[in-house]
């Protein structure tokens, strides 16, 4: 068993392709940056993806061979820079979240004057066109998530989705989204 073998070796084994030296890097880190994500992440679950999708491509791109100082600072700081990168696509998501509610917000009062449509009319407009022409799904999670606030594990809940599968539509809409209004 490898559980004695010092990182170094660790490495070497790695890269000599020993299948025993993935599951003991597994084990042995497993736990550590599970707990870094999640603190930075705020939340377990999505920890958890931020790993298993890190170990993931880690394993399958041979991204050991590329390590040539010390792997526990390597896989924390992939940890750190890919739960970075979670939380920076959040925060751009929040923006044109509030950028769109704010261009939602209308006039209490209408006087019976026509108004000439504005850029906010158009955007709008177009938003609600291109949501028709996207597959079911993508449409209904987008308009869940970004028009009636939900969180991304409640729109997977009421959809009977998992939360991957609600992430790639959420991905997708907003991806089409901003091709098609630019």
């Amino acid at each position: 068993m490898h559980t004695d073998v010092n990182d170094d070796l660790l490495l070497q084994e790695l890269k000599s392709g020993d299948t025993k030296a993935y599951k003991t890097m597994y084990m042995r880190f497993e736990k550590l940056l599970l707990f870094e994500a999640s603190r930075l992440l705020g939340d377990v679950e999505e920890a958890k993806d931020v790993l298993q999708e890190f170990f993931i491509d880690f394993f399958e791109k041979k991204r050991y061979n590329n390590i040539h100082t010390n792997l526990k600072g390597y896989l924390y700081i992939s940890i750190r820079y890919n739960c970075m990168l979670i939380l920076k696509r959040q925060k751009s998501l929040q923006k044109s979240q509030q950028e769109y509610y704010s261009s939602q917000e209308e006039p209490t009062v209408h006087l019976e004057e026509e108004h000439e449509p504005t850029v906010r009319d158009y955007i709008d407009n177009k938003v609600n066109e291109l949501l028709k022409f996207m597959p079911a799904q993508r449409s209904k999670a987008f308009q869940l998530y970004v028009l009636q606030g939900m969180k991304r594990k409640e729109v997977a809940s009421v959809m009977g989705l998992s939360d991957n599968t609600v992430k790639t539509h959420l991905a997708t809409a907003i991806k089409t989204l901003r091709e098609k209004l630019s």
